[in-house]
């Protein structure tokens, strides 16, 4: 047995139902009972041994037929050991609810409120237990249950009435009663000092492109300062992971492109390799080093539309022409690899589309040998503006120990001068072939994670070198017949490959029964895809891990005490994309 579980299963002989250790997949977890779930949390999060000091996620499932129907699952990180744990608990449909561990973990406030809305399970002591991506008066059930359709049941809740413009309400055409006239000029004709003030309820949103796609804060305001940012999410909500539970897993690849849409390789990269991890695949050797060099253009290309964007939203426009100058010629390339510049639909359980061809190779390293001085461009605009600094230095700081109890990954949790990059903590592709470091900031506020971007972006120009000069030859797909379709080229030519290809993709292949996790590092963070299997060719439960849903859920502790206008800085510096977010 496992150290970890060794030593859970000791401090908690009763409260723990059962451990599994997944040797093939390297996967922990432990059953445990929903009434011991705060105590359990406190001993992985407090005892050093185990220091589970990061939450990763909190999901659910439905199992209509058990006994205890819906089963919570919490995944934890130990930074300083770096090692993983899944902790699930039972309850049942009659009283679906168990105590919460906001008091642990900070991130979990957010955590908990999807699966309150999405599954109806509710958390005892949350502070602020309220629907989150579904409107507050939705009543129409719980869209994560296997009894809601995946249509939808519509919604008949209440709008707010809006007047006609030549017809203003009544309450602005009556009379201000005289008594609230004279209260009113007193206290403006008042000293400063003996002044009655009020706080300011502001909207801010629903718009796009400022706040990085369609999402609105409630501000709460003294003045110009933030007293309460509190984010109001699901309004561009697409119901990817409901959708999942009708796919075959290979026709959720492009679906996974509509989440981060700038950076939808990424994405593709996430959700194969969570497939293969379930299904047991090893991915040839020359399609590692082609998905490691087309994931770091890719994180080339998010940083450059984050540059690009945050300085727009400061101000500087013309970063913001330079960076989308370098980011077209990346999607050239693209569109010669796969077809497209935007939804790319390029990797594949089990490898690529299509190899990197000879042709590509040159065009990127003239690209690459260009590239770093084009960023010194960018800095020689930015780095020591006074506007840039006064704007970013300073702002939105956040400490190592609340990054990393709000479950922040990327480089939010960087800038704090946390050393976690899932790329060296838990080695794929080629990483770990290729030398490279990764930045790590000190005072945690916008600069900094402006710094690490910058860094980040030399790192990935270092990465893809090395992997073009080591790339070896070799097939772009594993082989693997019962889970991967013959070459189009022999389904064209030959009856037995043409009948493999119509079963795969008319019945889908079946993995094992099993449950895994599997984490990537995208540009934003950590994006990590659960898997729930039950053999059959369709996923049982899809949860997506999004960076940037889980940094929203920091948003309020970050924007406290600073001014309006920093409100737009905080989005940028997050690097947010509600298409994630609302997944």
């Amino acid at each position: 047995m496992h150290p970890v579980l060794e030593r859970l299963k000791t401090q908690f002989p009763d409260a723990v139902l059962a451990v599994q250790e997944d040797e093939t997949r390297g996967d922990l977890s432990a059953q445990v009972r929903a009434d011991r779930i705060v105590d359990i949390g406190r001993f992985l999060h407090d005892d050093p041994a185990l220091a589970f000091d990061h939450i990763t996620d909190i999901c659910s499932a439905d199992y209509p037929d058990a006994p205890e129907r819906f089963e919570v699952i919490y995944h934890f990180l130990s930074l300083p050991h770096r090692h993983r744990i899944r902790v699930k608990a039972r309850v049942t449909e009659d009283s679906p609810a168990l105590p919460s561990v906001t008091g642990i973990w900070r991130g979990a406030e957010f955590m908990e409120r999807e699966v309150y809305d999405l599954m109806g399970i509710v958390f005892e002591q949350h502070p602020d237990l309220r629907r989150i991506l579904m409107p507050e008066d939705y009543d129409e059930g719980y869209p994560l249950r296997k009894d809601f359709p995946t249509e939808g049941r519509g919604w008949r809740g209440s709008f707010p009435f809006i007047p006609r413009l030549d017809e203003p309400p009544a309450e602005l055409a009556e009379e201000i009663p005289a008594e609230e006239k004279q209260a009113f000029l007193a206290n403006a004709e008042a000293p400063a000092s003996s002044r009655r003030t009020e706080e300011l309820l502001l909207n801010m949103g629903p718009q796009h492109p400022s706040t990085h796609g369609v999402l609105r804060v409630v501000l709460e305001l003294d003045g110009e300062r933030i007293v309460k940012a509190t984010p109001d999410l699901g309004y561009l909500h697409r119901g990817v992971e409901k959708l999942a539970e009708g796919l075959h897993y290979m026709q959720v690849i492009p679906h996974t492109d509509r989440l981060d849409y700038v950076c939808s390789m990424t994405n593709n990269y996430a959700y194969v390799r969570a497939v293969e991890k379930l299904v047991g695949i090893t991915v040839p050797e020359r399609a590692e080093y082609i998905r490691t060099i087309v994931a770091e253009m890719q994180r080339i290309i998010g940083h450059l539309f984050w540059l690009g964007t945050q300085a727009l939203d400061i101000g500087a426009m013309t970063v913001f022409f330079w960076t989308f100058r370098e980011r077209e010629v990346l999607l050239d390339m693209f569109e010669k690899l796969c077809g497209a510049r935007l939804t790319l639909n390029y990797y594949r359980i089990g490898g690529v589309d299509a190899d990197f061809t000879p042709d590509l190779v040159a065009r990127l390293k003239a690209f690459l040998d260009t590239f770093p001085d084009h960023i010194r461009e960018y800095d020689s605009l930015i780095m020591n503006n006074r506007i840039w600094l006064g704007r970013t230095k300073g702002v939105a700081v956040i400490s190592a120990e609340d990054a990393i109890s709000f479950g922040l990954t990327g480089p939010t949790l960087r800038g704090s001068g946390v050393d976690y990059d899932v790329r060296k903590y838990e080695p794929y592709g080629a990483y770990d072939k290729v030398d490279w470091e990764v930045p790590v900031g000190k005072n945690g506020d916008t600069y900094d994670r402006y710094w690490i971007r910058m860094e980040e972006m030399r790192q990935s120009c270092r990465i893809i070198r090395q992997c073009l000069d080591q790339m070896p030859q070799g097939p772009i797909m594993a082989d693997s017949p019962t889970v991967i379709p013959p070459p189009k080229e022999k389904v064209m030519r030959d009856m037995e490959s043409l009948i493999h290809h119509f079963i795969i993709f008319t019945q889908g292949f079946k993995p094992p029964k099993g449950e895994t996790y599997c984490a990537t590092e995208a540009p934003k963070g950590e994006l990590g895809f659960f898997l729930i299997s039950d053999g059959s060719p369709r996923p049982y439960r899809m949860k997506i891990r999004a960076p940037s849903f889980i940094h929203m859920g920091a948003f309020d502790h970050m924007a406290r005490g600073y001014l309006i206008s920093d409100i737009i800085t905080i989005f940028g510096t997050y690097d947010i994309v509600m298409g994630e977010c609302d997944r």
